[in-house]
């Protein structure tokens, strides 16, 4: 039927189900233990700011899963993943001498993100061979998409800049960062920001906000719960900078959950 989303989509949405729920339980829950990760993860605050991002994809992929069976529901969504996969893989090539190459799951690592950035670009192309039109922009959503174009240009160049200085930058970090952490960091920060860039550009009903604001706001509280559960310094500029930032994506996020819920209590969203 057109629109749904095909076979081949969902099997690769369960591997990413699978990989992020594991990831994002052991390294958010755990991250002490991270020393056993594909590289030596130090602080834990590193750690389990990896694993928030593995957590909210989690959530990402579950509501892919359960929660719809149309593609336009994700359909903004690959972008994000590409480039996040991509930024990745770059900085596990430019760091090559930090990973355990004589350990099996870093071979798993480099697979995963050696793979997406080809396997996806393949499955968006089938299943926008069968995607149903695209309607009109919904005026209601004009604010919401000004919005998270803004904020995302503004994540997707302070990413960039995290990625090609991570020693400079990474001086200002609220915790310590070594290079790769820094690039893997940036990797992230892209990720959203990309997210937002493709949601300001391509949303047009209000009913495919959901998953993606969702991810979003998930990926915020868990950032912003750090600080409590990890040695992070919490005084100077830096700390500041940092925790408005993610408060405001957080508040982002909740207005774009907003924006959802009101058109699933005004017309009822098709699934």
């Amino acid at each position: 039927m057109q629109g749904r989303v095909l076979a081949p989509t969902r099997v690769g949405v369960w591997i990413l189900f699978a990989l992020a729920a594991a990831n994002g339980i052991w390294l958010y829950l755990v991250p002490r233990s991270a020393d056993r990760y594909a590289w030596p993860i130090a602080p834990p605050v590193n750690a389990a700011f990896i694993g928030a991002g593995f957590l909210a994809g989690t959530l990402a992929t579950g509501l892919a899963l359960f929660a719809t069976r149309r593609w336009r529901a994700f359909s903004l969504l690959p972008p994000a993943l590409w480039v996040l996969a991509t930024t990745l893989l770059a900085a596990t090539l430019i760091h090559h001498d930090r990973f355990k190459w004589h350990y099996p799951p870093t071979y798993a690592w480099l697979i995963v993100y050696a793979g997406v950035p080809l396997a996806l670009p393949v499955l968006v192309m089938l299943q926008r061979r069968s995607a149903e039109p695209g309607p009109p922009p919904d005026p209601r959503l004009r604010a919401l998409r000004a919005v998270s174009a803004v904020v995302g240009l503004v994540l997707v160049v302070g990413a960039a800049a995290l990625f090609a200085a991570p020693v400079d930058l990474g001086k200002h970090w609220p915790w310590p960062l070594t290079p790769l952490l820094g690039r893997a960091v940036a990797a992230w920060y892209a990720l959203f920001g990309t997210m937002l860039v493709t949601l300001a550009a391509g949303l047009r009903r209000p009913s495919e906000a959901g998953i993606g604001y969702a991810t979003l706001t998930a990926w915020s509280l868990l950032l912003l719960a750090l600080p409590l559960l990890h040695d992070v310094s919490r005084s100077g500029s830096d700390f500041a900078i940092w925790l408005g930032g993610m408060v405001l994506l957080l508040a982002l996020g909740l207005y774009g959950l907003a924006v959802w819920r009101s058109s699933l209590r005004s017309a009822g969203a098709p699934r």
